[in-house]
């Protein structure tokens, strides 16, 4: 399976959301990083048939995406970062909507099933508008794979979840992104460094790095540096540079910088984090 992504371009009146996007994706976990306003909801509402683009293809094995109609979408899950959940219907009663909004037939075994994967077997008969925001997220990633897809698409899935909801959504996508496209739009890093396979860096419009997750990290090998200080020089430090950041240890305070020079003679180079490319492609690490 081939997703490509031909000088995609997306315009406004007054802007240009995405400027000659080129990519290919198959089979992996993608990470799609970047700062609010980079782009990255318009890619993916292309992506999955809800925006038309300006110029450009998004082709599905060399056929354009757009004449492959219901075939395409029979292939596609998608989780916008609003499911639209209406709160009078239950759990199991959305699963039964999408089901016939999607078309697909005979699939009481599907719906149990896939609520038990996301665990809201238990759940399924309380109102949608009881759940939680974790809850919502777990059901909105049953909806997606219902009918077994082979692309999936997520729009910033863990905005606004507490950390142990976001430990669970993690380990539910590293699960379901063996032998499928999944494409995860976010910028918190930290939710897609252990998951992902590769990772696409769009900002302003463009895809401004990509590659494996190993080559993108290599890309900030020897701008990484670490040094140990006294805790009000680090504190004075980390408020006027933002590609920097305090570790606190039973040892004392070191100072986590990122930037292409070395910073300070006693500092030493470490190794770079995904967290630590997107500091140095956007300035600071976003939702933390």
């Amino acid at each position: 399976m081939e997703l490509k992504i031909n000088k995609l371009t997306k315009r406004y009146k007054n802007k240009t959301a995405l400027d000659g996007i080129d990519l290919t994706l198959g089979n992996g976990v993608y990470a799609l990083l970047g700062p609010n306003g980079a782009g990255k909801s318009t890619l993916m509402n292309i992506i999955v048939g809800l925006l038309w683009q300006t110029s450009g293809s998004v082709t599905l094995d060399g056929r354009e995406i757009l004449s492959l109609g219901a075939d395409y979408r029979t292939r596609l899950g998608f989780m916008p970062q609003d499911m639209g959940f209406y709160p009078s219907f239950t759990g199991e009663e959305m699963m039964r909507y999408f089901v016939a909004v999607k078309g697909i037939k005979n699939a009481r075994h599907d719906i149990d099933g896939l609520l038990e994967f996301v665990n809201l077997t238990d759940d399924k008969k309380r109102k949608c508008g009881e759940y939680s925001g974790g809850m919502k997220r777990r059901l909105g990633i049953a909806v997606a794979l219902l009918g077994d897809p082979d692309i999936l698409v997520f729009d910033e899935p863990t905005a606004g979840l507490d950390p142990k909801e976001r430990m669970r959504f993690r380990n539910i996508l590293s699960r379901i992104g063996r032998g499928k496209l999944l494409l995860i739009a976010t910028h918190i890093v930290s939710d897609v460094e252990s998951i992902a396979d590769n990772v696409i860096l769009l900002d302003g419009g463009k895809a401004v790095e990509s590659g494996t997750l190993a080559e993108v990290i290599s890309s900030a090998e020897g701008c990484v540096w670490e040094l140990e200080c006294e805790e009000g020089f680090a504190d004075e430090f980390a408020l006027l540079h933002t590609n920097s950041a305090i570790i606190k240890t039973g040892g004392g305070t070191r100072l986590h910088i990122v930037q292409s020079s070395k910073p300070f003679e006693n500092a030493f180079p470490v190794s770079p984090t995904l967290e630590d490319v997107y500091m140095l492609r956007f300035g600071q690490v976003s939702g933390q």
